[in-house]
């Protein structure tokens, strides 16, 4: 007869294993496209000219050498003009422990005082690639799995996809960002205000504050999350409001307080007397940037597509109303998830079940709203598509067809900037690995059915995949055989635009669908079921 506790051992060691397997495939895959080519690699930048070396790299390399070697007060004046920090603050204490950490594992060189401009050591890079891993893994990779309970094929699945998105590995391993960073930090405040306690409605704003404060663009997130918490701390009448508006917004200040009070306190080298309130002013500018336009490059969203010929939206609008039509729209856009998330928080979450709700309406709310900041907001870039994405693959299980398809728009809408990138056989190899992992996941469900926006009577809305795929292939075998007309030399970033923001806007419509008919089912978040 066996013996009980050796066949709990195997089942034991049969997990780890399979845990081993599990993070090991992930690290394999960020440290593959890590030995792919970086942006502004050998100062390339395909046929735009840029006034600084490098790209995104140097840029976060040049902020770990500025930040080690000035005043705190000089980090947002010194040399604009080369990579300037414009970053927010924890950004910027992030560079500064990276540059001591490089200053004493690689070498003095490697981050020394404007000398170190251009490097690209090799051991350099590998460093640079480790932190990228590091920060990933453990803020994002742990967020992911916190959020998402492990004990199941389906939520390891759920996992799986999260942690393996092309587009967020492509752009933070192969491009160069730390945008898993916010994420992450993102993603754990999700978990933390969706749960039944208010304190832990506290530590979730303490979270997205560290996030806001990381990477701006996490605004993209914050209509939500304020309409959420409001519904949150008014759901029990006036006095409960009270106390818990005071504890919510005193966490949240205090941690704006900690990060931001050295830059209002300490004035730039050659600027002593200038006054804190322009000192605040000056970092505040670096990080919006509003002079620069409604936008740069071509990305898939709205004012891009309204730009083509002969429409030509940005020449018909004056300069100085961009910024508030782009609010405008944007608001308007972003009006049913906020609206929608008010509502829920005003029902107080006391069950498993109804945290649960909470979560996954969330999620479709921060997706929607993050998608109205892509589609409508001011100056958006190609990569803040990420914001979208990461917590729209949380919902894998609410509806897999539309996380799948929305994934490859996700990342064959970025092959434009992956291109100057040169990052074409990276894109080409996590996408088919992608591609795979989908097969093998439809092949185990079997003659499962499973519930999609994609599966219903409609035969648009079931061709709508199907057609997109066409396309985007379509559309990349044009682009390696046919060149583009002399007189149209951006003709294919202009159709990667144009198509693009068609499948984000149908998105959009998705997420709202999503939104206002979602049930719970599907795996949970490792929620607690307490009392307020």
């Amino acid at each position: 007869m066996p013996n009980n506790n050796d066949a709990a051992t195997a089942t034991t060691s049969c997990s780890w294993n399979f845990l081993i397997f599990f993070w090991s495939f992930i690290c394999i895959l960020r440290i593959a496209i890590g030995f792919q080519p970086h942006s502004g690699q050998d100062n390339y930048h395909g046929s735009e000219d840029k006034g600084a070396y490098g790209g995104d790299f140097e840029a976060q390399r040049h902020w770990m050498e500025l930040t080690i070697h000035l005043p705190i007060g000089d980090w947002y004046w010194y040399d604009l003009e080369y990579w300037g920090l414009d970053y927010p603050p924890l950004t910027a204490y992030v560079s500064w422990m990276c540059g001591w950490a490089s200053h004493y594992i690689v070498g003095e060189e490697s981050v020394a005082f404007e000398s170190s401009r251009g490097i690209e050591d090799p051991n350099h890079k590998a460093f640079m690639r480790g932190t990228v891993l590091l920060l990933d893994l453990c803020i994002y990779g742990s967020a992911v799995w916190y959020a998402t309970e492990g004990r199941d094929r389906k939520s390891l699945w759920s996992i799986m996809i999260a942690l393996c998105q092309p587009a967020i590995m492509l752009i933070d391993h192969g491009h160069f960002q730390y945008n898993s960073v916010a994420l992450g930090l993102s993603i754990a405040s999700f978990s933390f205000i969706v749960q039944s306690d208010f304190a832990s409605c506290v530590w979730g704003g303490f979270f997205f504050t560290l996030a806001l404060n990381f990477k701006q663009m996490t605004l993209y997130y914050a209509p939500v999350v304020f309409f959420y918490l409001l519904g949150r701390c008014s759901s029990q009448g006036p006095l409960s409001f009270i106390k818990r508006i005071t504890s919510l917004g005193s966490a949240v200040l205090f941690t704006f307080y900690v990060l931001w009070e050295p830059f209002v306190k300490y004035s730039p080298s050659d600027q002593l007397t200038l006054p804190p309130i322009q000192r605040l002013e000056h970092v505040i500018r670096r990080i919006f940037p509003f002079q620069r336009g409604l936008f740069e490059g071509k990305v898939s969203n709205l004012w891009c597509a309204l730009n083509v010929s002969p429409l030509n939206i940005r020449n018909r609008i004056p300069t100085d109303k961009q910024p508030w039509l782009a609010l405008l729209l944007t608001l308007l856009l972003g009006l049913p998830s906020c609206w929608k998330v008010l509502q829920i928080g005003l029902k107080e979450s006391r069950s498993i079940a109804t945290v649960k709700r909470h979560w996954i309406l969330l999620l479709w709310a921060t997706t929607s709203c993050a998608l109205s900041f892509f589609l409508a907001s001011f100056q958006v870039h190609e990569k803040s598509i990420l914001l979208a994405l990461a917590p729209c693959t949380l919902l894998f299980w609410q509806d897999p067809l539309f996380i799948e398809w929305f994934s490859f728009v996700c990342v064959w809408s970025l092959y434009p900037l992956l291109q100057v990138d040169r990052l074409q056989v990276a894109y080409w190899c996590i996408t088919t690995i992608f591609a795979s992992m989908v097969w093998f996941r439809r092949i185990g469900m079997g003659q499962t059915k499973i519930m999609s926006i994609f599966s219903g009577k409609s035969f648009l809305l079931r061709a709508i995949p199907n057609l997109s795929f066409v396309g985007m292939i379509g559309l990349h075998v044009a682009q390696a055989l046919i060149p583009p007309p002399p007189r149209l030399p951006d003709l294919y970033e202009v159709l990667w635009s144009v198509a693009g923001c068609g499948m984000f806007s149908f998105a959009w419509l998705v997420t709202i669908i999503k939104l206002y008919s979602s049930t719970s089912s599907g795996p949970s978040a490792r929620f607690k079921d307490k009392a307020d």
